[in-house]
């Protein structure tokens, strides 16, 4: 979910957060160069330290090293959160309707995939929000997708958008060779809300979505999990080889949900947490049989000694977290933290809130990240594994957006500037590693924590 629903949530989330350029400056200090042989702790906590509000204010701190041998990933939530496609590949469009992209768009996606892509990572983690996703309806009229007066014409429509806006998200990293990851978040699922408000222009295109729920998770697992499924072709279902995929056997989650053993030292995991509620609408959970299939993957893991395993879902798990024009969804119960604790998971990386919190409870490390492209914000996480240790380094990139001059056209109306460019290298803002010595992961510490994410937030 993202800025058009924020209202003074903004402001808010700017009043929360500030920073000095003392501040920087002392955490700076507080960060020497990593040593292998030595625990680096940067105990902002104590400092009193706040991060600046906006992104782009936080200081660039020390990246960590290159490890020869490790298994290298690139973790993105929320990227883009918007409908970014050539959509004259619709059989209605008709020369003269709008588009969803241009050539300042092109070109910033090629800038910021190709920043991800110098850190040679061997795969793409996407906790959700790949797209808008609010198909079905056509608040301007334009007709690109076709008529939704219907249920059927809506059906149809929702296929169509999902045909071009997420089959060529996929191609973006597909033609450049790189396997992407996914977890589904609000926006693969026609983005929250998805009750009635009362409002009769909006309430007959909810009702439709919350009974579609189903419709939305079957075009998300068709264009956006190719990699899934190739690998599970090649590799098979056995976790305890390299490339296998396992699925949950039966359920809603059945092809959302899904874990890949991706290196002889990594695990991931990636959970669908929305499932549909009772008498309508969507609620933020498992469900039982994706809950079941969760528990006894990460007891098989833990018994079989895998040194890292990561979970990737949509939304936190522990709070508070730093919050960017975001309606800030979070899990609604405490079954995923506590499976999560009960099996020894390392990290669980999330998306939705568009902005950068580590939390560390009781060895389970929570990586709130991701930042917004169409705002200028991206925001990427660079992941290293090895038997021994796992590096978390955090990259930001400047973009400059135009607002002003109408939007970037969406079904919804339109999301996002015209124009937003992407021209500068990325630069480290965070950095966070851990260390262990065999299982359990109460067993692992931390032994580099600088910049935002070493700096806790109070809420």
């Amino acid at each position: 979910m993202h800025a058009r629903v924020m209202g003074s949530r903004r402001l808010r989330a700017a009043v929360r957060t500030t920073a000095t350029a003392a501040a920087a400056a002392l955490l700076l200090t507080l960060a020497p160069g990593h040593q292998s042989s030595t625990t680096e702790m940067v105990l902002a906590a104590e400092t009193g330290q706040r991060a600046a509000a906006d992104p782009g204010d936080r200081p660039t701190v020390r990246g960590l090293p290159r490890v020869d041998g490790a298994y290298r990933f690139v973790s993105h939530p929320d990227f883009l959160n918007q409908d970014v496609g050539d959509v004259r590949s619709s059989p209605f469009w008709r020369r003269g309707m709008p588009t969803s992209t241009n050539a300042s768009y092109e070109a910033s996606l090629d800038h910021v995939i190709g920043q991800m892509l110098r850190h040679d990572p061997q795969s793409l983690l996407v906790a959700g929000d790949m797209v808008e996703g609010a198909w079905g309806q056509d608040v301007t009229g334009a007709g690109v997708f076709g008529p939704t007066r219907t249920v059927d014409q809506r059906r149809r429509a929702v296929r169509e958008a999902a045909k071009v806006y997420l089959k060529q998200w996929h191609a973006r990293f597909a033609e450049r060779g790189l396997p992407v990851y996914p977890a589904i978040g609000d926006h693969e699922i026609g983005d929250d809300p998805w009750r009635p408000t009362g409002n009769p222009d909006q309430d007959a295109w909810l009702r439709f979505k919350s009974k579609h729920l189903w419709l939305w998770k079957g075009v998300a697992s068709r264009w956006l999990y190719p990699d899934v499924r190739a690998a599970e072709r090649t590799h098979g279902g056995d976790l305890r080889r390299v490339g296998a995929v396992s699925h949950p056997p039966r359920g809603q989650a059945r092809h959302t949900a899904y874990a890949t053993r991706l290196s002889p030292d990594l695990l991931l995991v990636s959970v669908d947490v929305f499932r549909p509620r009772p008498g309508g609408g969507v609620t933020v959970l498992l469900d039982e049989d994706q809950r079941r299939w969760l528990s006894t993957t990460l007891r098989r893991a833990k018994k079989q000694r895998v040194p890292w395993v990561v979970v990737q879902g949509h939304t936190p798990v522990m709070g508070p977290v730093r919050t960017r024009f975001s309606s800030a969804l979070t899990y609604g119960g405490s079954d995923l933290l506590g499976l999560m604790r009960r099996h020894d998971v390392d990290v669980y990386l999330t998306g939705e809130v568009h902005d950068h919190t580590v939390t560390r409870r009781r060895g389970l490390v929570q990586v709130a990240h991701g930042g917004l492209f169409y705002r200028g914000e991206s925001s990427y996480v660079v992941g290293q594994a090895t038997p021994d240790r796992l590096l978390l380094e955090t990259r930001y990139l400047d973009g400059r957006p135009r607002f002003g001059g109408g939007k970037l056209w969406s079904t919804e109306g339109g999301n996002g500037p015209v124009r937003v460019t992407y021209d500068r290298p990325s630069r480290v803002v965070g950095a966070y590693a851990l260390e262990r010595r065999g299982r359990p992961a109460d067993g692992n510490r931390v032994v580099t924590k600088r910049g935002i994410s070493g700096i806790p937030f109070r809420g």
